[in-house]
């Protein structure tokens, strides 16, 4: 898809508008690598300045310190920090709510200041000022649609009308669950459980 990394933007003198930081599931999971290839395919089309770290990309830390080791954290985080910090980054955008959380929220304590947006309330942006036009009767013309909040993304920093904004410019019919907004159901990989192996239940149905 020939995507610049940040270390051969900087070695030609340049400097990104944003910097999009993949994380881990956007890089390695096979349903979420659909949505960083999507992501770079918008940005891309609106020749938007953008850089990803590449290889220099690690973990923010996030499961370690929901898993309950902060010295891990610290150790992840500082590295990060010192990373970015490095290349002098001022704008991240990530599709990750965990990433989004620690990098916005727990980086500052810690040495890094950065304005860190979620890539819903980026495409909403984009949509609104109109470097995004939709196209009427698309795909999802007449098809319902759900979303589900993620607590890192509604709960913990009440985002909750970007991505909602973004579905219904697809001219889809956005159904609300029961359980949404404020009380949504967790997913359950939150506190680092996505990187578990599952484990034999001991309740009967």
């Amino acid at each position: 898809m020939n995507i610049p990394t940040l270390a051969e933007m900087t070695s030609r003198g340049e400097s990104p508008e944003i910097l999009f930081w993949v994380g881990c599931a956007g890089s390695y999971d096979d349903r979420y690598k659909k949505v960083t290839k999507a992501f770079v395919r918008i940005l891309q089309a609106l020749d938007i300045k953008f850089a990803v770290l590449g290889a220099e990309e690690s973990c923010t830390g996030d499961p370690a310190r929901r898993a309950g080791n902060e010295f891990l954290f610290q150790m992840q985080a500082m590295n990060v920090i010192q990373l970015l910090n490095g290349y002098q980054v001022k704008k991240i955008v990530t599709a990750c709510p965990h990433c989004f959380n620690t990098m916005k929220n727990e980086y500052p304590d810690l040495g890094g200041a950065y304005e860190v947006i979620h890539h819903s309330v980026f495409l909403q942006q984009l949509i609104e000022t109109g470097r995004i036009k939709m196209k009427e009767g698309g795909s999802f013309k007449g098809r319902k649609i759900t979303y589900h909040d993620s607590c890192y993304l509604g709960r913990a920093n009440n985002v909750y009308e970007a991505p909602r904004a973004v579905l219904e410019s697809l001219d889809a019919d956005l159904v609300e669950m029961k359980r949404c907004r404020t009380t949504g159901l967790c997913c359950g990989a939150g506190g680092a459980q996505m990187f578990k192996e599952p484990e034999k239940g001991n309740k009967g149905n």
